[in-house]
């Protein structure tokens, strides 16, 4: 046994980095995890009020979802979405289908390397648990060098249980645990880790909103 990932055993950095090489692969993916956050936006809206918020960046996210929705919502509110270039086109056709464009754009870039400094509340979804703590310090110390210093950064993650169970939930977010290590390398976390992994990157948790899917932290600067 190894220890790496199956892209890293061709010498790829990343699943992701692999799955871009395949077009099919890609929409497939931005496909299944718009079917995700279908699953969970109802939810999200009514556990947090995004009218507190200017501007909105949804840093992982996708082809724009999530943004949608929420632009939908709060008439008033502006967003960008950003992601690798390979989402923009998905994103783009969603927002003018959705006759937001006007308020919504997409940047593309690389959360490892830099975030836009270019709203005052960032939402990471299901992005954390794709990583090890060394690359997730990374993509959260980059959102944190841009924030207001009255900025807010969400972090939607579901958590696994402190202690081991075999409730149905916490059998899914084993299995899920699972598949992030074999897949991209990553792991689902306790509640507890993600508030260390929050301080570690220079965040200050205020809040956690949970909900049957999902559990949303809401951390300040430090």
């Amino acid at each position: 046994m190894s220890g790496k990932t199956a892209a890293q055993l061709q010498d790829i950095d990343d699943n992701f980095e692999l799955m871009a090489r395949s077009p099919e692969h890609v929409r497939i993916f931005n496909e299944a995890m718009t079917d995700l956050t279908r699953l969970v936006t109802h939810d999200l809206r009514q556990a947090y009020d995004f009218g507190m918020i200017s501007h909105l960046m949804d840093v992982g996210g996708g082809s724009g979802e999530l943004m949608g929705v929420v632009a939908l919502v709060y008439s008033t509110i502006r967003g960008t979405v950003f992601d690798l270039p390979r989402c923009a086109d998905a994103a783009n056709q969603h927002f003018g289908h959705l006759g937001i464009s006007d308020r919504i754009d997409f940047v593309a870039g690389d959360f490892f390397h830099e975030v836009p400094a270019v709203s005052d509340a960032i939402i990471v979804k299901s992005i954390i648990h794709d990583w090890n703590d060394e690359r997730s310090r990374s993509i959260l110390g980059n959102c944190r060098k841009v924030l207001p210093q009255k900025g807010r950064l969400l972090l939607f993650e579901r958590a696994m249980p402190e202690l081991p169970s075999t409730d149905d939930a916490a059998r899914s977010c084993a299995m899920s645990d699972l598949n992030m290590l074999r897949g991209p390398g990553g792991r689902e976390r306790t509640e507890r880790e993600y508030y260390r992994l929050l301080t570690e990157s220079g965040f200050s948790p205020i809040a956690v909103l949970r909900a049957d899917r999902f559990n949303l932290i809401v951390s300040r600067l430090c």
